[in-house]
């Protein structure tokens, strides 16, 4: 399983020291390969192209970079021999220590099926309380494991901890042309069979009046939302129905 970190952090920064602090990462740190794209280094011309130009509402500088950087791993595992690819961003906190190679062995015990994109980490966050889906009969770590339905994808965020396989890696790549806000992945539906999980192996700093949060949410705060008309009668009736009838996940 390729190990990736999403960082704009040199080897000797703070953070970076805090994070293989941790036990789950020190024991691999040699293992992770890097990306980290600065999207207000880029120059006007490629910020334009690739974050404003046919695009309803621009994306930030951040936004951007943090794309690019995912989309590159996700490349790199495609050139590789591996299977897997576990990705984690530079905030990520274990809440308890995990061996990467009995992850692995954990995941393939699951049989997800072909395709698919593993979130370890977000659903305890305030801005994914809306997701709903399945549980699987089987747990990871004794944390509960939810195959999230399509329709409730729009309402998963976050991705500062996963794993995919390479034909979830191919869709993805394949998906952000263009280049689009990583986390938004309600677009895929229609594009082949995919599915998503969610579980809580890793935590990330609590957004809200937290001074250390990572330099994309700060950016994200600054930007006003756009205002979300669901026009779809039809859709809007069967995401209220599903609300009742699916599982969601309680921290």
């Amino acid at each position: 399983m390729k190990k990736y970190l999403i960082s704009i952090e040199s080897a000797n920064s703070e953070r970076l020291k805090k994070l293989y602090s941790q036990a789950t990462f020190y024991k691999y740190r040699d293992e992770f390969k890097q990306f980290g794209v600065i999207g207000k280094n880029l120059s006007v011309s490629e910020y334009f192209q690739q974050g404003v130009a046919g695009k309803k509402k621009p994306m930030t500088p951040g936004e951007l970079g943090c794309a690019i950087s995912h989309i590159a791993a996700l490349k790199d595992l495609l050139s590789s021999d591996e299977e897997y690819a576990i990705i984690f961003e530079d905030d990520v906190i274990e809440r308890f220590e995990i061996d990467f190679q009995d992850l692995e062995k954990h995941i393939h015990s699951l049989n997800l099926g072909p395709c698919f994109f593993l979130s370890l980490g977000g659903i305890q966050m305030k801005i994914c309380n809306r997701v709903r889906g399945k549980f699987l009969p089987e747990e990871l770590y004794n944390q509960k494991v939810l195959k999230v339905d399509y329709d409730y994808l729009e309402k998963l965020a976050y991705a500062y901890a996963y794993v995919v396989d390479r034909k979830m890696a191919q869709m993805l790549v394949d998906y952000h042309q263009p280049i689009k806000i990583y986390d938004h992945w309600q677009d895929l539906v229609g594009r082949g069979d995919f599915s998503f999980y969610v579980s809580f192996l890793f935590d990330h700093p609590i957004i809200e009046n937290n001074d250390a949060l990572s330099y994309l949410e700060k950016e994200r705060s600054l930007v006003t939302p756009l205002s979300q008309d669901d026009s779809d009668l039809l859709r809007y009736l069967r995401v209220k129905l599903k609300k009742y009838i699916l599982n969601k996940y309680i921290i």
